[in-house]
């Protein structure tokens, strides 16, 4: 398994998967096929076995169709039985309430442990 960089664009998020479990994916999402931008992440998430992963998602804007593959995405980390431990830490814009609810409506649908973090900057 190799780990997966992609640097943002003007409409799709950066991705860095390390082989240490760390996951990041931030920025901007609204690619214009996000089946296709998200599949590889997908199969990565699905096939990957680490005892710890940590999922850091800090998005300014997604479409509903990134939103779809995000939950997508954190459903199968939950279904991957070489995933002893995940968590989720959820950044979202200072005021951004959308954002915070959506973030929780995930929390429940996928039942894994999430943090919250109202920031006026996004991590680097």
């Amino acid at each position: 398994m190799e780990p997966i960089i992609l640097s943002s664009t003007n409409s799709t998020p950066e991705i860095r998967f390390a082989l240490d479990g760390n996951l990041l994916i931030k920025g901007r999402s609204l690619p214009e096929d996000t089946a296709k931008f998200y599949d590889p992440i997908q199969n990565w998430i699905k096939n990957c076995a680490f005892d710890n992963v940590c999922i850091t998602i800090c998005l300014d804007y997604m479409n509903s169709s990134s939103s779809q593959q995000i939950t997508k995405f954190l459903q199968l980390a939950r279904e991957n039985s070489k995933i002893k431990n995940c968590c989720v830490k959820w950044y979202y814009e200072e005021g951004d309430e959308d954002n915070l609810d959506f973030g929780k409506e995930v929390m429940h649908l996928t039942d894994l442990p999430f943090e919250f973090f109202e920031t006026a900057e996004f991590i680097e």
